[in-house]
């Protein structure tokens, strides 16, 4: 492995440096570390190392969906408003219940994979 570091002008330092980027504090827990064509260095850890997926506690987990953004810079986005099941009315209407009575008044809203929306008022001058 030093022959082939040197080789590529790449030091243990460097191996370590990327290794930490990737979360990976002790080299002790990598199984694999590959240095690719393109300089990015693919980590694979040691089984006992891995993080815990869902899969692997036996987890059934609702799906997920994408966040669509419904309002941009006061403008509604009205193509992401049936894809992400919501009306502009009901928009308006949850808008209002926080007091904002415009949608000009809005910077940016949206609607999270959970069906949540969430908002940011512009600045007032």
């Amino acid at each position: 492995m030093e022959n082939e570091l040197r080789k590529l002008r790449y030091s243990l330092s460097d191996l370590l440096e990327q290794l930490r980027a990737k979360d990976m504090s002790s080299i002790a827990d990598v199984e694999y570390a590959i240095l690719e064509t393109n300089g990015q260095l693919s980590v694979i850890p040691k089984s006992m190392k891995r993080p815990a997926t869902p899969e692997d506690l036996s987890l059934q987990l609702p799906r997920e969906n994408l966040a669509y953004t419904l309002i941009m810079d006061g403008i509604v986005q009205h193509k992401n408003l049936p894809r992400a099941s919501v009306t502009e009315a009901w928009l308006k209407q949850e808008l209002q219940k926080a007091g904002i009575n415009d949608f000009r008044q809005v910077l940016i809203a949206g609607i999270d994979s959970k069906g949540q929306l969430y908002f940011q008022p512009k600045q007032k001058k």
